[in-house]
């Protein structure tokens, strides 16, 4: 074998190793199409104003984009987005939302989260806010 072979091998090699190595590493481990549901059990409308997700293996929290939203008492609010970083992998959903006070303005920051569970393609993953 000849050094220019011995060198194209090498780089194939290479290449081959790259496109080898897990989807998490190149940051394609992405859960598509996951629902996410929000349901207000507190006996007030509340106002979600951030979501998150929790990576366990970075050991973070991800924010996932969200516009502020009204969720009467008793109703549910779902939306599908692509969970980054999670796929096949344990996770959980927080939401913080806020309640009104006596004049009817915003106020406060709480907090409720899911369980655990394992995010799959299409899956889909409920709070209970109470």
């Amino acid at each position: 074998m000849t050094i220019k072979t011995f060198a194209k091998a090498a780089l194939a090699a290479a290449a081959l190793a790259a496109t080898a190595t897990t989807a998490s590493a190149w940051g394609f481990d992405i859960c598509e199409d996951v629902t996410m549901r929000f349901h207000n059990n507190t006996g007030a409308a509340i106002q979600i104003y951030d979501v998150d997700y929790y990576d366990y293996g970075q050991g973070i929290w991800r924010s996932e984009p969200f516009e502020n939203r009204v969720i009467q008492d008793g109703y549910y609010f779902s939306f599908t987005r692509n969970l980054e970083d999670v796929e096949n992998a344990d996770t959980l959903l927080r939401v913080r939302y806020r309640t009104t006070n006596g004049s009817g303005q915003w106020r406060g920051n709480h907090r409720a989260q899911g369980n655990t569970f394992t995010c799959r393609h299409n899956s889909t993953a409920n709070v209970y806010i109470r």
